[in-house]
């Protein structure tokens, strides 16, 4: 992995913790935001184009999803 593609991850994984999404602390979520993240990333890997989507909005909502299809 890149320093470009780890710094990514981070941010996605740092969007889903801020988003509260999975609602509980940092350390019951770290590991289950960081599983979507770089599930995330398959699908939108660091060098993609984002003139098309929102990057905050986009995230939130794959987490979401993530969240009610497991």
């Amino acid at each position: 992995m890149t320093n470009e593609e780890s710094k990514e991850l981070a941010m996605v994984t740092a969007v889903i913790v801020q988003e509260d999404i999975l609602g509980g602390s940092l350390f019951q979520t770290f590991d289950r935001a960081y599983e979507i993240a770089v599930e995330f990333m398959k699908l939108y890997p660091h060098d993609y184009d984002w003139s098309e989507l929102e990057y905050d909005e986009t995230i939130i909502e794959f987490a979401k999803t993530k969240m009610h299809n497991d």
